[in-house]
């Protein structure tokens, strides 16, 4: 997974190590070397600042963010080709039946009254494909990969 970065990016929400409040990156510095440098953040609120902020130092507020742009990353570089049919894809953080933490990851396709075999494989390789991803990134949650069909909302005005 080459060029994989989960480098800081303004605008993002943090917390960190011996500050309290929530704070917003404002700048960043790379150093040059792969996931090193600091940032500048910005305290969500206020004009304070807090200036070269290591990178190892920040918790992003979104947990959720390494899937994110894991599954981002898939779609710009595929391994196995991100199926048209795919329209969009929902993240969530929670614990699994048995109260270990897990990410759920839910791919939502367009309905299809009768898919075809070829593109029943296709999904299934593509779901497998981003399973196998997130768990080579030793995430602290367990991922499960999930599909749905997109469902239109009805306008029910009377």
């Amino acid at each position: 997974m080459a060029n994989l970065s989960f480098d800081p990016v303004a605008g993002e929400k943090v917390t960190t190590r011996g500050h309290t409040g929530l704070f917003t990156i404002d700048s960043i510095y790379p150093s040059g070397h792969p996931g090193l440098g600091t940032a500048d953040l910005k305290l969500v609120g206020t004009e304070h600042y807090e200036r070269g902020v290591p990178w190892s130092m920040l918790n992003f507020w979104d947990e959720t963010r390494p899937i994110r742009r894991a599954i981002e990353w898939l779609r710009a570089n595929p391994v196995v080709p991100f199926p048209n049919y795919v329209v969009d894809y929902q993240v969530e953080a929670r614990d699994d039946h048995q109260g270990n933490p897990a990410f759920y990851v839910r791919f939502f396709v367009e309905p299809d009254d009768q898919p075809s075999p070829e593109k029943i494989k296709g999904l299934n390789r593509f779901l497998g494909s981003v399973q196998t991803m997130l768990l080579s990134l030793n995430l602290d949650r367990w991922p499960y990969v999930q599909v749905s069909e997109k469902r239109s909302l009805l306008d029910v005005a009377s």
